[in-house]
């Protein structure tokens, strides 16, 4: 991100006092300090509070840069007003005049914080203090913003109103000692890991596992990520071989693990899936539930039993079962798929399926349902143009959408990777916003802050019962290796956190594949991520959480 320029301030003929705090955006430029009026030769009326100033310009889309600082308050109207932006002047051979108020300093555009005005100062010749400047909301920078400052204080230590997209009350994440979830012992590879998190800290990851003949492997969580179980899998069967694992936890917190048992590659396949109802002490008999040419989703409704399952294909389709995947209701089609789908549920009925419709195309279309996917609406397209994927790259990039809501369905967030106009002719994470159930819709946000060209890819998103995003993805800035970084944002219409890394330490990136896709789910007030990490062979997979970065 490139570094904000901060606001300068002249001192008139008195000292004026800022007190900062930290937000969780760009860098605010303040709000201009509103002064005292001249001494008038005998006493005059308090002058009217100046008008506020104009908020600056967002930040730069592409870097996240600091918009421009808000113009002054206009002065004082009425009685023995001085000019703007000087202190009152001693009064000779009268009474001094009453100093006017304070204008009120809006906030220049910024990150997130937005300063508040500091205090007029009084007239030399005795006038009255003029009153604190009130604390101007800052515009939010339009993508990526670094930590900035709150609004400056008022008089007597007033705080200046914080930036709407800022979250002053947490600090920074701090992200656990990575991890290992596969528990072969042997050097085969494991991949494209998926995460879905339940009530009362339980969580489930599932990945691609070649520790000798490829399976769909599980591991699963009864305390929010502290420690997790043996490797659970779905092997192959009758097929050529299995993969592209799901997991879904219903409201109950009936686990659900999904494998694509492929029996002619991009043609026909089983949909594989086995659950548990008592926290993962048991398994149920793996069983066929569906047939579909590749690439099955699963998301977990509210209610016990209720979980959705999607696949690729032409057309591609979702369907729903209520009695915990024994049987299910009829398929809604999604048209043309070969990338993959996102599944969002919520306690209020809405459903969210976003997906990319095809290669040739390339729109982001979106199904949305609002009875729990009794009926499905007609479907849109959100973008029409997703950008280029590179698919011949090492490791490749896929159009694979993920989507992530808060626990009404009202904040929703969709991500995906690809090379775009406003990016940096690579790879970038972009990301898509909604406040209202889906109703609208931003444009393409970019979510990385790096400011020389590499390639950032595979991102998941999660979003916390308070609205805030969190996404997570692959991320070659340093030289080229294989890390995974994060970045967080309480509203993205107004920039994110500055990027974090989460991986302690980072392996070749240099390799065919990594997977198409990372995981992140909240649980409680945590963030858990899990990816598919190189640092011991060509592929384990490694865990960490933020501890309260989803808190209050």
């Amino acid at each position: 991100m490139q570094t904000r320029q901060a606001s300068s301030f002249r001192f008139a003929l008195i000292l004026i006092a800022v007190v900062s705090s930290w937000s969780c955006a760009g860098e605010t430029d303040e709000g201009a300090t509103g002064t005292g009026g001249n001494g008038g030769m005998t006493s005059g009326a308090a002058g009217t509070s100046g008008a506020g100033g104009t908020t600056g310009a967002g930040g730069n889309v592409a870097t996240g840069s600091a918009g421009t600082t808000g113009a002054a308050g206009s002065a004082g109207t009425t009685g023995g007003a001085g000019t703007t932006g000087t202190a009152g002047t001693t009064a000779t051979g009268g009474t001094a005049g009453a100093a006017s108020t304070a204008g009120t300093g809006a906030g220049g555009a910024a990150g997130r914080g937005g300063a508040g005005g500091t205090a007029g100062s009084a007239g030399r010749g005795g006038g009255s203090a003029g009153s604190a400047g009130a604390g101007a909301t800052g515009t939010a920078g339009a993508t990526a913003g670094r930590g900035g400052t709150t609004g400056a204080a008022g008089a007597a230590g007033t705080t200046g109103a914080a930036g709407i997209g800022g979250a002053p009350t947490l600090p920074p994440p701090t992200w656990t000692p990575n991890i290992r979830l596969n528990d072969d012992t042997g050097n085969g590879r494991q991949s494209e890991v998926a995460l879905a998190s339940g009530p009362n800290g339980l969580a489930l990851a599932g990945w691609m596992d070649e520790r000798s003949t490829r399976v769909c492997a599980f591991s699963f969580t009864t305390n929010g990520g502290q420690t997790w179980s043996k490797n659970v899998s779905i092997p192959n069967s009758t097929g050529m071989f299995v993969g592209d694992p799901a997991v879904a936890i219903d409201g109950a917190g009936t686990m659900y693990a999904v494998c694509q048992e492929y029996l002619d590659v991009g043609n026909t396949g089983n949909i594989r899936m086995m659950t548990s109802a008592d926290k993962g002490a048991t398994w149920s008999a793996v069983r066929t539930i569906g047939s579909a040419p590749d690439k099955p989703w699963a998301g977990g409704g509210v209610a016990d039993g209720v979980v959705f399952v999607s696949w690729l294909g032409n057309p591609g389709g979702i369907k729903r079962s209520l009695d915990h995947g024994m049987t299910w209701g009829p398929t809604q089609s999604t048209g043309n798929i070969i990338h993959g789908t996102g599944i969002t549920t919520s306690n209020t009925g809405l459903v969210h399926v976003p997906y990319n419709l095809d290669s040739n195309r390339n729109q982001l279309r979106y199904l949305r349902s609002k009875n729990n996917g009794d009926t499905w609406e007609a479907t849109r397209d959100l973008v029409a143009d997703m950008g280029v994927f590179c698919f011949s790259c090492n490791p490749r990039q896929h159009p694979i959408v993920g989507s992530a809501a808060d626990p009404t369905g009202r904040i929703v967030a969709i991500t995906w990777a690809s090379r775009m106009p406003a990016g940096q002719a690579d790879d970038d994470v972009w990301l898509l916003y909604s406040k209202d159930g889906g109703d609208t819709w931003t444009q393409p946000i970019r979510v990385n802050d790096n400011t020389s060209a590499s390639r950032q890819f595979e991102s998941w998103v999660a979003v916390d019962k308070y609205g805030r995003v969190h996404v997570a993805w692959t991320d070659y800035r340093d030289g080229g290796n294989n890390e995974t970084w994060y970045a967080r944002s309480a509203d993205p219409t107004k920039g994110f956190e500055a990027n974090m890394q989460i991986t302690d330490g980072h392996g070749s990136g240099n390799t065919d594949f990594l997977g198409d896709y990372k995981g992140i789910a909240i649980s409680g007030a945590d963030v858990l991520v899990v990816w598919q990490d190189t640092r011991r062979d060509s592929g384990d997979i490694y865990f960490s959480r933020a501890i309260g970065a989803a808190g209050p």
